[in-house]
């Protein structure tokens, strides 16, 4: 078998390996935080309803986001039902085809060698592994701002190269734009933006006072053909905009809002200041992040290299955009990722090659200590729950701890060792094997972060599926998926402010809200039964969930 084969191969068993890691137990493993049951509700109604314009949750208006995301999660409930899993699989596909888009522009530009390693690296960090078991936006837009990168790309070196442009790159470049508008909004043209005006900054170099010099490095820009392209942007945007603003007139004005909220506030207490993502990225890339100030100072001294220049620039440009907006969470600079990973993976062959020895110093082996750290404290954070339940699953936890132990040990084994190769291919293995005992033994069975769903199996059970439920205290977007639709909020005041009458069959409220009703109110419930657990997406706080029937309805 020739060399081009065998890493074909390689690469088909990453993209392969990486559908599977992300599919692992996104049935069993409940709807994490408010995001994802929003999402999964609001996708659900649309596909109940027929109406594929306006969004809805709970039956009002959902503007925070366009439809795109909530047409693919749709359509995957029709085909595979109303679950977690289907609303789960198009970001699970969005990352497996990003990796594989990946490799093969890497393969293009950079070689085979490098193209192997890109596609391992971005599919087992941790941000990707995330983003592709998590049902919301982020990574369906990571994979449309990739492929817009990469036609900037393709009209960026057939300027340098002095060839025409390639006739399909500024048609398609709009194309995704147009459809990462759809999935997240306009701040798709800021990430290529920044992207260009990074590019613009390498091109200039130590010129950067000269007008003329910038002048020069901007010119290609006119190769991105905007008189051609903002026509077909407008033909793929369109369409949703006119029917929402016929169809919910005011709608549109409410999505623009929240936009300009989300970027001027930190929404639901998901802030932080410039400089948070550069942060956090030493766990979001994690296990790469080892090689990040290798990843860093290689790429800085080989800048003048083709590839190199715009995977700077690309990583650059989402990156530093979402450095300034208020709100801020992990997810929102996935698009800068896989030029990372393409970065990563040109430092790792070069000193894999011998013209670096920058892995072999006593630093990275310093450096590399630490992460092992890091590793055993990761693995043992599961057993923190011991300070609030004993209700936990022993074996998902012995397995995970130890998994971790040994995953330190291999990897460290290696390095001391100057066995570079096999340790950088036992850190994506070991992620891999990690996530898969999370998903498949340990998640799935801590049932102290499970208290939608056995509240939610109460009230089936008692024929509430899909009927009116009002939840006082408990106010979860998961209780609501999981119960199928019917539950709204209600303020705590609910009981004793609203006629008898009016009061629905069913009541979802914590111990501390009941034991603060009078008796006479008590007395007209029948207890169902109960939850306790860890309200992880109420600033982890103990909850005892009960559902209640009103007597005689």
């Amino acid at each position: 078998m020739s060399a081009d084969a065998r890493n074909r191969w390689k690469i088909a068993c990453i993209v392969l390996g990486a559908l599977g890691l992300y599919l692992i137990g996104n049935q069993r493993v409940a709807l994490w935080d408010r995001d994802e049951p929003r999402y999964a509700e609001c996708s659900r109604e649309m596909l109940r309803s027929g109406d594929w314009v306006v969004m809805t949750f709970l039956g009002k208006w959902r503007p925070q986001k366009p439809p795109m995301i909530h047409w693919c999660q749709a359509t995957a409930m029709a085909v595979l039902g109303e679950n977690a899993e289907a609303a789960r699989l198009p970001s699970a596909l969005a990352v497996v085809l990003a990796v594989l888009l990946l490799a093969m522009v890497a393969w293009r530009f950079a070689g085979a060698e490098r193209a192997v390693w890109s596609a391992f690296i971005f599919a087992t960090s941790v941000v990707a592994i995330a983003a592709a078991k998590f049902c919301i936006t982020d990574a369906v837009m990571m994979l449309f701002v990739t492929a817009g990168q990469i036609c900037l790309a393709v009209l960026w070196a057939s300027h340098r190269a002095g060839k025409p442009a390639p006739w399909w790159a500024a048609p398609l470049l709009w194309i995704t734009i147009g459809l990462a508008g759809l999935t997240k909004g306009p701040q798709v043209l800021g990430m290529h933006l920044v992207t260009l005006i990074a590019l613009a900054a390498l091109d200039v170099g130590r010129n950067w006072r000269s007008g003329r010099a910038w002048i020069g490095a901007m010119r290609w820009w006119k190769r991105t053909q905007p008189l051609i392209g903002l026509p077909i942007l407008a033909a793929v945007v369109a369409p949703w905009l006119v029917l929402v603003h016929r169809r919910a007139p005011g709608f549109l004005a409410s999505t623009l809002y929240q936009a300009q909220r989300h970027a001027a506030s930190a929404t639901e207490g998901h802030g932080g200041p410039p400089g948070y993502h550069l942060v956090l990225i030493f766990a979001t890339f994690f296990p790469w992040s080892l090689l990040l100030p290798t990843t860093i100072g290689l790429a800085w001294r080989h800048r003048n290299e083709p590839a190199i220049r715009f995977a700077i620039a690309a990583a650059v440009g989402p990156w530093l955009l979402m450095e300034f907006v208020k709100t801020k969470l992990p997810f929102y600079i996935l698009p800068s990722f896989p030029p990372l990973a393409f970065l990563t993976a040109d430092a790792l062959v070069r000193c894999l090659r011998g013209e670096h020895d920058d892995l072999l110093r006593r630093a990275f082996l310093i450096g590399a200590s630490v992460w092992a750290l890091a590793v055993l404290a990761v693995g043992g954070a599961p057993w923190l729950l011991m300070r609030w339940t004993h209700d936990l699953p022993w074996t998902g936890m012995i397995a995970f701890s130890a998994a971790a132990v040994i995953y330190a040990g291999v990897v460290m084994a290696q390095i001391s060792s100057k066995r570079i190769a096999r340790a950088a291919a036992a850190m994506g293995i070991g992620v891999a094997v990690i996530v898969a005992i999370l998903y498949g033994l340990l998640l799935p069975n801590l049932w102290p972060i499970r208290v939608s769903e056995r509240i939610a199996e109460l009230l089936r059970r008692d024929g509430a599926a899909d009927q009116r439920v009002i939840m006082i205290d408990y106010k979860e977007p998961s209780l609501a998926f999981y119960e199928g639709g019917g539950c709204r909020e209600a303020d705590d005041g609910y009981l004793q402010t609203t006629p008898t009458e009016e009061w629905p069959k069913w009541i979802v409220l914590t111990r501390t809200e009941w034991d603060g009703l009078s008796k006479g109110i008590q007395d007209r419930f029948v207890v169902l039964g109960d939850a306790q657990g860890i309200n992880y997406a109420g600033a982890g706080r103990r909850v005892d969930v009960m559902a209640l029937r009103v007597k005689g309805s």
